[in-house]
């Protein structure tokens, strides 16, 4: 995927996880201890957050903290296949990843931090080119370094997985 369809496929992927979790019930009720549609909402919200703040890095500082990759980005394929590989081996999100129990969580006013999320990852992306996506690293906590395209592609699957898991609580 180039740059303009990574964009396009953000926006609709996160596009329809917001539209199916504002249109379920009961989004603050967690079953069988896993996180309601509300926690839900909150991890892809600051998963979104942190690749903002990664993209917003000069990227001098990237470089220093990160490195720079010595490799071509896989594809999406690639990346979608290591995700769900570890998910089977029992990978969880952790730490700053994990979402807070709120029972009175506003379902609006998450979504609406996600879409402003969101609009400022696009916004960041500008900065971008297609040739800087192959050059730097970017660290995922559970699956190691990335280049910028394959978090993008992550970014992009991710959503669709919680979409997906949101779903099933119908």
């Amino acid at each position: 995927m180039n740059k303009n369809e990574i964009i396009t496929n953000l926006n609709t992927e996160h596009s329809a996880f917001w539209d199916t979790a504002i249109h379920l019930p009961n989004v603050n009720l967690s079953i069988n201890d896993k996180w309601s549609v509300t926690q839900n909402v909150e991890h892809i919200n600051i998963a979104l957050s942190r690749v903002n703040n990664y993209l917003a890095l000069p990227k001098s500082t990237i470089k220093s903290n990160f490195g720079l990759s010595e490799r071509t980005s896989t594809s999406n394929e690639t990346v979608i296949k290591m995700f769900k590989n570890a998910l089977k081996n029992g990978a969880k999100a952790t730490g700053l990843f994990i979402p807070e129990l709120d029972l009175n969580a506003n379902i609006d006013v998450l979504v609406n931090q996600g879409k402003d999320l969101l609009a400022t990852l696009i916004s960041n992306l500008q900065n971008w080119s297609e040739e800087e996506f192959e050059i730097y690293n970017c660290p995922h906590p559970v699956l190691g370094k990335f280049t910028v395209r394959e978090i993008l592609y992550f970014t992009i699957y991710h959503v669709q997985h919680h979409n997906e898991t949101i779903k099933k609580m119908m």
